[in-house]
């Protein structure tokens, strides 16, 4: 059920009205729970085991957690982390490692789930789960009512693909008699509307007039033709998140939740290390509290801090997918945020001010953004290779990229829009709230309008989905 269907717009407002005619917390969270199985099953039935298996053991464990000493949960914790865990790597990594290690060793033919079948959503479950044991082991108050720990883990807005939630944000707000007040609609239709229009009206137009034919035969264009399309795919991609996450926010305010915001304007970044500040914001403090952080962080002396950023960067960068393009993804960035922390520590170093620091700091993270997205979209390193020759090559007479004005007309404006100052954007959101409550209604009813009016005209999923 994709956020930006029809489906899911009948069924938002059927859970919206259930959840709040019911009157307590109780009834409320099992409401909640029995919509998200209903939401996931609504994918692949089977795959609703899995999602069970990481729940049940994150609670079980997080139970008995106190029970032990010390240096038991210590061990203990590994064990969690691999029941856990298990289906995670099985599902996403092992057809990956079993086909490197046949290279290695011929005849070596293990079972592994066919390539490409990955249960939606296991990904971001499996380290929310992981992440409230952890919590858990830190100190934290186990949740005791089961049906508000399994909605926590199941909250169907952000269950496909985030954000990632902590235990802190969404349990205690189950935990709480919430209402429903008239800015909470008007917000929730807001973000609402604000997906429709990245999801149908950039995201999937960008994908199919410009990035998929490029990225399908390199070779066909010129390198103006393929830096254009990268620039397109990383507009994309953008929109494509960033508008799924507008759909979960939108969906959670809905039903009286605050869950947080995954992006921020992450184009704007002058620095990679400020780029992953600003990208999948929840990801990246995850891998930072639960990594980083465990590893050492920034203290130690040497080359023990850029280790710690590589190893980091690394699990970024494979998190998204088994394939080394990913893992060459994760070493790019690593090594680029190694690179500026190593300058910034330099003897005297000052940092730059004034508009032209600024200017050339944001031009070289950003071509650094755009290009590495070539090893996110490629399908291997040989893909990866044939875009990147294709971007060097036939630039000897520099004709228009043959593009319609439809794709030019979206790539343009969703940049200049990415780069408006915040203050337009607060300020159209006040005035869209300020609106009658019917306008809400006929608005978001536009840009749905809109979307199937200047759309692709087909429906195509989040790209996220896929990680």
């Amino acid at each position: 059920m994709l956020f930006s269907t029809f489906d899911y717009f009948l069924f938002l407002p059927l859970v919206a009205i259930g959840h709040w005619w019911l009157g307590g917390k109780g009834a409320r969270a099992t409401w909640l729970l029995v919509a998200s199985a209903v939401f996931y099953m609504a994918w692949n039935a089977a795959d609703t085991l899995i999602l069970g298996w990481v729940a049940t053991v994150g609670y079980v464990a997080s139970h008995r957690l106190g029970a032990w000493s010390e240096s038991t949960r210590r061990r203990a914790m590994w064990g969690v982390a691999a029941l856990m865990l298990g289906p995670l790597l099985f599902y996403k990594y092992a057809h990956f490692a079993a086909s490197n290690v046949a290279v290695l060793v011929p005849g070596f033919e293990p079972w592994v789930p066919p390539k490409g079948h990955l249960p939606i959503g296991i990904s971001f479950y499996s380290f929310q789960a992981l992440a409230y044991v952890l919590d858990v082991r830190r100190g934290q108050a186990p949740e005791r009512d089961p049906i508000r720990y399994a909605t926590f883990l199941c909250f169907f807005p952000h269950l496909v693909a985030g954000p990632i939630l902590r235990s802190h944000t969404l349990l205690a707000q189950l935990a709480q008699d919430r209402t429903l007040s008239r800015e909470d609609v008007g917000y929730a239709m807001w973000r609402l509307g604000t997906g429709l229009l990245k999801k149908l009206l950039v995201a999937d137009v960008l994908q199919t007039g410009i990035v998929d034919s490029v990225f399908t035969d390199p070779a066909a264009f010129t390198g103006l033709e393929v830096l254009v399309a990268l620039y397109a795919y990383t507009l994309q991609i953008y929109a494509d998140f960033s508008g799924y996450t507008d759909f979960a926010i939108g969906s959670s305010r809905l039903l009286g939740f605050h869950i947080p915001e995954n992006f921020d304007r992450p184009y704007q970044a002058t620095s990679v290390a400020d780029y992953w500040r600003r990208w999948h914001k929840t990801l990246s403090d995850w891998v930072r509290d639960y990594v980083y952080y465990p590893l050492g962080g920034s203290r130690g002396a040497g080359l023990v801090p850029y280790r710690n950023t590589m190893v980091t960067l690394v699990i970024l960068g494979v998190w998204h997918g088994a394939n080394w393009t990913f893992v060459v993804y994760g070493v790019l960035h690593g090594l680029a945020v190694s690179l500026n922390r190593w300058w910034r520590k330099r003897p005297g170093w000052a940092e730059p001010r004034g508009p032209w620091a600024l200017g050339w700091r944001w031009a070289l993270t950003f071509q650094f953004v755009v290009i590495a997205r070539i090893l996110f979209r490629a399908d291997d390193l040989g893909h990866a290779a044939q875009m990147w020759s294709a971007l060097w090559s036939r630039w000897d007479g520099l004709s228009i990229p043959r593009w319609s004005p439809h794709a030019w007309t979206v790539l343009a404006l969703g940049y200049a829009v990415h780069f408006t100052p915040r203050a337009w954007a607060e300020s159209a959101r006040t005035g869209f709230l300020s609106l009658p409550a019917p306008a809400w209604g006929l608005a978001l009813a536009l840009c749905g309008w809109a979307g199937v009016r200047w759309g692709v005209g087909d429906t195509l999923a989040f790209i996220y989905y896929a990680f």
